[in-house]
């Protein structure tokens, strides 16, 4: 039995623990606390999104992006505590399309991760999703699909399937709420006492003897020996910690990636104005192509509103790029390096990009002016100012739109990404195991070398149980065991 530090207790770091004390002795470490049991943990249990939204301290203090280049920063939303962002996400579960992974394999050499080599754990996982009733839609999810249709699209697309088309979304939750990984894997290990959880931990770097890890140092100067240690901190936190280690992949918070998004704000009619309480804001997505891919744009609608604007509005609706090109940094702050590291998303810095955004951005347009839409919504605007929509018919407007409200789903990616070792932006192997380093695996959304088009949590927790699958392999005499065993999970 092999004793294993995993760091970070967020949507990859639960399932990570949880797995690997089936068979080891394992510790996690977070560096927020456990919010369960607290007024906090309630309202983040909620299935309704905004709620959690509403609870600021449950996400990383202290810790902005620039979305643009040359932009102001802006607060960057990633969960804190235990559960991290799966417990403040939207609960959205979407696997993302088999190009994604087949580009993984193709591009990248990473052969384990094609889509026929993922499917099946996409498909296991499927089986804990839910979904709303159509006859439970919001006014915005019923809107949106049936906008869809009168623009000639499909509906009712099962939104698991890589098909264009308006469909229901699958959540990660159940009829009581919010089921982020602390629920599904970490809470069942902690209650059989598999896994020692310690809270309020931040690391500061691996402790490292010549090329191998050892264990970990604490911010405050605890050392905690382990014959494994996992990164599981997410694509912020675990090429800080690399970084700090002396990790010399020059890959090392690089290739930071995330999905851009702009959104129209709604003022809707009395009657469609309603938020209900505890129940999930958006329901529904209107997946298409653009001019250049297939499948590369979402348009999401949310019931409710998130911050004031004037006139008030009761309703957004969302434009993203799903496949991107741009990529952006992690860095530590050379005046505060165990602080918050300074993000550099770099958005829409390609071409392509740029295009696909506007495309993304007349199809939120065309959709807003169909019968549906115009039946609920009184006025559409494009800031808190009330500017109406129509601006966007000028460029100049809209490109000083997009330089001062462009968002992004908070689906940071890449930053400690998969590849060869003779690839310098690579800094893993296709197992997890750090590429000039014993002993540490990162097993988290930073090893995700292009950013899949979807939500983020489901492909995250299909790549933690596939490395913990490869981790559990590697630590059996058997070698060739465990190379077949991380191909069936």
């Amino acid at each position: 039995m092999a004793r294993i530090i995993v760091v970070g207790a967020g949507s990859a770091g639960c399932v990570v623990a949880a797995r690997l004390a089936e068979e080891h002795e394992v510790e996690l470490i977070e560096a927020g606390p456990d919010w369960a049991g607290t007024a906090t943990g309630g309202q983040l249990a909620s299935a309704n999104w905004m709620d959690a939204m509403a609870s600021p301290e449950a996400f990383d203090p202290g810790l902005v992006a620039t979305r643009l280049t040359g932009d102001a920063p802006r607060q960057y939303h990633r969960g804190r505590g235990v559960g991290g962002s799966s417990s403040v996400n939207a609960m959205l579960a979407l696997p993302g399309l088999p190009r994604d992974y087949d580009r993984w394999a193709e591009h990248y050499g990473l052969d384990d991760w094609s889509w026929e080599s993922v499917a099946p754990t996409f498909a296991r996982l499927a089986g804990d999703l839910v979904a709303t009733s159509v006859d439970d839609y919001t006014p915005m999810d019923k809107a949106l699909v049936d906008a869809a249709g009168a623009l000639g699209m499909a509906t009712g697309v099962d939104t698991l399937t890589p098909h264009d088309g308006g469909g229901t979304l699958w959540r990660n939750a159940d009829a009581l709420g919010r089921r982020s990984s602390a629920e599904v894997y970490l809470r069942p290990a902690l209650e059989r006492g598999a896994v020692t959880l310690r809270t309020g931990a931040k690391v500061d770097r691996l402790l490292r003897e010549g090329d191998a890890v050892v264990g970990v140092v604490l911010l405050d100067g605890t050392r905690l020996y382990a014959d494994e240690v996992v990164l599981a901190a997410g694509a912020i936190e675990t090429p800080a910690i690399l970084l700090r280690s002396g990790c010399e992949r020059p890959g090392v918070g690089k290739g930071l990636q995330d999905h851009p998004a702009a959104s129209v704000l709604l003022a809707l009619r009395p009657g469609a104005r309603a938020v209900r309480e505890g129940q999930p804001c958006i329901n529904a997505v209107v997946r298409t192509s653009s001019s250049v891919e297939e499948g590369d744009i979402h348009i999401l609608p949310m019931q409710g509103a998130l911050s004031e604007s004037t006139p008030a509005h009761h309703a957004v609706v969302m434009a993203a790029v799903m496949t991107v090109t741009s990529t952006g940094e992690v860095r530590l702050d050379p005046d505060d390096p165990t602080g918050p590291p300074v993000i550099a998303e770099r958005m829409l810095t390609t071409e392509r990009d740029r295009q696909v955004m506007r495309e993304a951005v007349d199809v939120a347009r065309r959709l807003l002016e169909t019968a549906p839409f115009q039946e609920i919504v009184e006025e559409a605007f494009i800031d808190a100012a009330g500017t109406p929509v129509s601006a966007l018919d000028d460029p100049a407007a809209y490109e000083a739109w997009l330089t001062s409200s462009i968002g992004d789903y908070f689906h940071a990616v890449g930053t400690a990404r998969m590849g060869r070792a003779d690839d310098p932006g690579a800094v893993v192997d296709q197992r997890g195991r750090v590429h000039g380093l014993a002993h540490v695996r990162v097993i988290d959304c930073s090893v995700i070398p292009e950013v899949p088009a979807a939500n983020t949590h489901l492909p995250v927790v299909m790549v933690a149980e596939r490395l913990s699958a490869a981790l559990l392999a590697d630590l059996v005499p058997s070698l060739s065991e465990g190379a077949d065993r991380v191909h069936h999970v």
